[in-house]
């Protein structure tokens, strides 16, 4: 037991004096972790929240959207989504609520996962200039407690963590 615990110590060591990515030497915490451990989001999403998490093991920076108000507005109107890789929306239990992209100007990939963040789907959105009631409603082919919004062509393949 001693000898394997020396042996991670010696792992890390080597991995933090050759530069290795601090997400590399790091455990994974949970989404929720990730939520909790959200910081005031800068422009152009002030007011809101923003985190890491990974997805597939690659890390995204992005603007948590946890309150209903929060959801469904969304990536609306918005063109720049800055310094940001997208958008996490966290529901507090399963649902199979749609997304449209009402007033949203450009293509934009979602990942829909469930609490333990495994993918249930993914779905490429064009965009709608149109009211709401006008756009296709994308949904998910099965109940989801997260979902990330990243421009099209960002959103890695695999499960989601913290």
């Amino acid at each position: 037991m001693r000898r394997a615990a020396l042996g991670v110590a010696v792992a890390l060591g080597v991995a933090v004096a050759l530069g290795a990515p601090a997400a590399a030497t790091t455990t994974r915490r949970s989404v929720p972790a990730a939520v909790r451990a959200a910081t005031p989001a800068r422009r152009p999403f002030r007011g809101l929240t923003q985190t890491v998490v990974h997805i597939g093991g690659q890390p995204l920076t992005v603007v948590v959207a946890q309150t209903e108000t929060q959801r469904e507005q969304g990536l609306r109107r918005r063109a720049t989504i800055g310094p940001y890789d997208g958008m996490l929306f966290v529901f507090t239990q399963d649902t199979q609520v749609g997304f449209t992209m009402s007033t949203v100007p450009v293509r934009l990939q979602i990942g829909f996962y469930d609490r333990a963040g495994r993918v249930v789907d993914r779905l490429l959105m064009r965009p709608c200039p149109h009211a709401e009631s006008q756009c296709p409603v994308y949904e998910s082919t099965g109940p989801f407690r997260y979902a990330v919004e990243t421009l099209a062509g960002g959103l890695p393949a695999g499960r989601l963590t913290g």
